[in-house]
C-alpha cells in the first residue's frame, strides 16, 4: 500500500512538521510506503510529484489551510481517495488516521463538510496575514524602545524612529487586503488574488457617499465572495479565443467591478451598522461580561496550542484593535504565553513528576513563552494530553478573565514578555496575570500528575 500526504498548519511552524513526523512513523511501523509533503512557513518541502500522487492508494490532507497547487489532487478527489483531517488530529490519533486510510480504498466517496471547508479557507487567509502583522507589530515595538504611548497611539522619539513607525504602519495597512486576497486565493486560486487585494483595500478605505470603511469584517466577507465568484466564472464556457484572457484580464476585471459596486451600494451600510453595534457592546463590557470575554479568549488561546482556535482568536482581537479596542488584544497576547510558561515551570518545579527529557523540553518551552509562541506546550501534550490540556485550559482561561478585569491593553500583534513595550495599560498586571495563569497550571499538575519512578526522573 502507498500513502502520500500533505501537512500544513495555520502558522506553518510546529503542527506542520509534527504531523509529518507522526504520519511517517506510523506508516513505517506498519510497513506502508509513505511520503509526506510539508507546506510550512518556509515554503513547500519534500514536494510530491504528480506521478507519486497518481500512484498512491490514498492521499491524506492533514491541513488547516488550503493546499497549494491543489489541482494536483483533483483526480484523487473525484475518485474519493482523499482523507481530510486537521494537523492536530494527525498528531493526536495517528493510528486511527492510518486505519481510516487503509479502509478508504473500498469506501464510498467522501463528501467534504462545508463548515470545515470554509474554516480552512479562512485559515489560509490568516496564515498569510500573520507574518504581515507580526512584522508590523515588531516595528511598533522597536519604536517603543525610545518612544511612548499617548492617547492610544505611539509617539516616536526622533525622525529615525518615525520612519521605523511608518514602516510598521505600512505593514498594518496591508493586513486587511492580504486577508481578503488569500481567502479569495484559497477558493478561486491565482485569478482571485488581484480582485481580492483591490477589494480588501476598498474594505479598509472609506468609500461611497457615506465614506464608510468596514475593515476586517468587510474584507472577510469580500474574500469569500471573490473566491466563489472567480471559481464559478472559471467554469463558464467561453470561446477558445478568449480563454487566455480569462485569468489575467477578464476574470479579475469583472469580479472587481461587479463585487466592488455590490459592496459599495449594498454591503457597506449593514456591515458598518453591525461593526458599530459590536464596538458599542465592547465599550460597555464590565464586571461579569468582561470576565466572560476574557475567559473565552483564554480558552481559545490554549484550546489547540497555537492551532486554528488560537488563530481565530487572533483574528477577532485584531479586528477589535483595528477599531480602537485594545483590551481583548492585550489579554490574548498575555494568554498566548501562559501554556508554555506553565509547562516549562512545572517541568523544573515538579521534578518528581517530569523526567530529564521533559526538563529539556521545558527550557525550549520557556524560551518560546517569552515570545508568546503557544506551540511550546505541544511536546508535553503529546506525552500526557489530558492533564496538559486541562491544566493549560483552566490556567489560561482564569488568567484571561482576570486580565480583562485588570484592564490590560496592547497595541502590538505578538505576545509574551517581549511584547511588554506594546502594553499600553496594565504593564504590571500583564506580568502578574501571566504568572498567575502559569502558577495555576503548575498547581493542577502538582495535585493531579502522578510521581515518576526515582530512576526515571534523572
Amino acid at each position: 500500500m502507498k500513502i502520500v500526504a500533505v501537512s500544513a498548519c495555520t502558522a506553518g511552524i510546529a503542527h506542520t512538521y509534527m504531523a509529518q513526523e507522526a504520519i511517517e512513523q506510523e506508516c513505517k511501523k506498519r510497513g506502508i510506503d509513505c511520503k509526506v509533503e510539508t507546506q510550512g512557513g518556509m515554503g513547500i518541502g519534500n514536494e510530491l510529484t504528480q506521478a507519486e500522487i497518481d500512484a498512491a492508494d490514498v492521499v491524506i490532507l492533514a491541513v488547516a489551510v488550503s493546499v497549494e497547487m491543489s489541482e494536483r489532487f483533483d483526480a484523487k478527489r473525484d475518485a474519493g481517495k482523499i482523507l481530510d483531517v486537521s494537523p492536530s488530529e494527525a498528531i493526536k490519533n495517528t493510528a486511527g488516521l492510518i486505519d481510516r486510510a487503509e479502509n478508504i480504498a473500498t469506501a464510498e466517496k467522501q463528501h467534504t463538510n462545508l463548515g470545515a471547508e470554509l474554516f480552512r479557507y479562512f485559515n489560509t487567509g490568516i496564515s498569510y496575514f500573520l507574518p504581515v502583522i507580526i512584522a508590523g507589530g515588531m516595528l511598533f515595538s522597536f519604536t517603543l524602545i525610545t518612544g511612548h504611548v499617548e492617547d492610544g497611539r505611539i509617539v516616536p522619539s526622533s525622525p529615525f524612529w518615525q520612519n521605523v513607525y511608518d514602516l510598521g504602519m505600512a505593514g498594518f495597512s496591508m493586513m486587511v487586503p492580504v486577508l481578503c486576497a488569500y481567502i479569495a486565493y484559497a477558493i478561486g486560486s491565482k485569478a482571485a488574488i488581484a480582485p481580492g487585494f483591490i477589494l480588501g483595500h476598498a474594505a479598509n478605505t472609506p468609500m461611497g457617499e457615506s465614506h464608510i470603511a468596514t475593515g476586517f469584517l468587510g474584507a472577510l466577507i469580500l474574500g469569500f465572495l471573490v473566491g466563489y465568484l472567480v471559481r464559478w466564472t472559471k467554469k463558464l464556457p467561453v470561446p477558445a479565443l478568449l480563454q487566455p484572457m480569462m485569468p489575467t484580464f477578464l476574470v479579475p476585471l469583472f469580479t472587481t467591478l461587479i463585487l466592488g459596486l455590490f459592496y459599495i451600494y449594498i454591503l457597506t451600510i449593514p456591515l458598518n451598522a453591525f461593526v458599530q453595534f459590536m464596538i458599542q457592546c465592547m465599550y460597555q463590557l464590565n464586571g461579569t461580561s468582561a470576565m466572560a470575554l476574557g475567559l473565552g479568549i483564554g480558552l481559545l488561546a490554549a484550546a489547540d496550542f497555537g492551532g486554528a482556535c488560537s488563530k481565530a482568536a487572533t483574528a477577532f482581537t485584531l479586528a477589535l484593535m483595528a477599531e480602537g479596542i485594545l483590551g481583548p488584544n492585550g489579554v490574548f497576547r498575555m494568554c498566548c504565553a501562559i501554556p508554555p510558561l506553565g509547562m516549562g515551570l512545572a517541568s523544573f518545579l515538579l521534578r518528581s513528576r517530569f523526567d530529564a527529557a521533559d526538563r529539556q523540553l521545558g527550557i525550549s518551552a520557556l524560551f518560546l513563552s517569552s515570545a508568546g509562541i503557544t506551540e511550546g506546550a505541544i511536546p508535553f501534550a503529546g506525552k500526557d494530553f489530558r492533564r496538559t490540556w486541562i491544566a493549560c485550559a483552566i490556567g489560561t482561561s482564569i488568567a484571561g478573565a482576570v486580565g480583562m478585569m485588570h484592564g490590560i491593553t496592547s497595541i502590538v500583534a505578538f505576545g509574551g514578555i517581549v511584547a511588554i513595550t506594546g502594553v499600553v495599560d496594565g504593564k504590571l498586571w500583564y506580568v502578574l496575570d501571566m504568572l498567575l495563569g502559569a502558577g495555576i497550571i503548575v498547581l493542577i499538575l502538582f495535585l493531579w500528575k502522578p510521581k515518576l519512578d526515582a530512576e526515571t526522573t534523572h
